[in-house]
């Protein structure tokens, strides 16, 4: 079971860097003729990179009952304020000093913030807007969840039905409650939680998956004669369109589970695995290199549209996961370093199996 949720740390993250591959163009990406690339792009980014987000959810759950019932509620929030806000706000911070040399150098301040209390409340700590390195809503978003988790310990174990609806209902209506960027995301934390609560076992847990994983073919269907025929999400009614997402990210997330297994019997397990503890740092610092290293591959390769652009596309990805495991070695000897942007673990050697962690 571990060695699947490593595994599944290591996949969920890595197809997610995918999602903010910055295409350099004001259109929208997916209001296009869909040409093989296009079909292979909307696959990567909004079917796969988009729903990896549910899974991790899940797993954050799982293992938030453990850290409960170990640390207890003030020592949980503790916690957390260390491994996901800490890093949450040191990341944005060195965002925010990158985006001032580079305005300093070259004059252009379209991505800062705006310099106000709130603004800069929401470019640091996402309090009520996207932060300044957007992936990291996430982090946001994860420690509202756990803040929540003593009241759905709760209401799970006594009312599991009641709980599971009302965070259906929260999912679709919950966005202008302002209380989470992604509403979706206490659905996913909220079965985890369920999950760990029942003692479901490995083998239940792959029953429940096997079914779902069987809708991923049907929602993915659906996703692409949505892309074939040029109907935007963003203009569909919001109920449905949130239906339809919460759908797909509910399949993908027991597809995926189902891939760890394929996975952990196969050569790729040992790699999957010994990359896992760089995963975090990878999931922290993607969207920066991206930013800044996508500006000097699309002078080379173009804007999305361009034959080139796939060369962009899959060659940041690849540089950002080289990156993770560079950067985190450097910073490895640093138990500051380490402590504000890798929520304090340090990395074992990239050729030496990592220790079992549970959290």
């Amino acid at each position: 079971m571990s060695n699947r949720i490593r595994i599944a740390r290591t996949l969920c993250i890595v197809l997610m860097t995918f999602v903010h591959v910055q295409p350099g163009i004001p259109e929208n990406v997916y209001d296009r003729d869909a040409g093989v690339f296009d079909i292979v792009y909307f696959i990567l980014t909004r079917l796969v990179g988009l729903s990896s987000v549910s899974l991790l959810s899940i797993v954050s759950g799982y293992f938030i009952v453990s850290s409960l019932k170990k640390a207890g509620t003030i020592g949980l929030y503790r916690s957390k304020l260390k491994t996901l806000m800490v890093p949450l706000a040191s990341w944005n911070l060195l965002m925010l000093a990158l985006l001032g040399a580079y305005g300093l150098l070259w004059g252009k301040w379209q991505d800062w913030p705006d310099i106000s209390a709130l603004g800069l409340a929401d470019a640091i700590f996402a309090f009520a807007d996207w932060p300044v390195v957007v992936p990291l809503w996430f982090l946001r978003d994860l420690f509202v969840c756990c803040l929540l988790s003593p009241v759905l310990c709760v209401t799970l174990q006594r009312f599991p039905l009641m709980t599971i609806v009302a965070l259906l209902i929260f999912t679709l209506f919950g966005e202008d409650l302002y209380l989470l960027q992604r509403p979706q995301l206490l659905l996913f934390f909220g079965l985890g939680i369920w999950l760990r609560m029942a003692a479901v076992d490995e083998a239940a847990i792959d029953r429940i998956a096997r079914p779902l994983a069987l809708g991923l073919a049907v929602m993915t269907a659906v996703f692409l004669a949505i892309r074939v025929e040029r109907i935007l999400l963003a203009e569909m009614d919001e109920t449905l369109r949130l239906t339809l997402d919460t759908l797909l990210r509910v399949t993908t997330a027991a597809g995926f589970w189902l891939a760890t297994e394929a996975i952990r019997r196969s050569p790729l397990a040992a790699p999957f695995m010994r990359f896992e503890p760089y995963a975090f740092f990878l999931f922290c610092s993607h969207a920066i290199l991206f930013n800044f290293g996508g500006i000097v591959f699309r002078r080379f390769f173009g804007n999305f549209g361009s034959e080139l652009f796939p060369i962009t596309f899959f060659a940041l990805p690849c540089l950002a996961v080289v990156t993770a495991i560079v950067g985190l070695q450097i910073i490895n000897r640093s138990s500051l370093l380490l402590f504000l942007f890798n929520a304090g673990h340090a990395a074992p050697a990239f050729n030496r199996a990592p220790r079992e962690r549970t959290a």
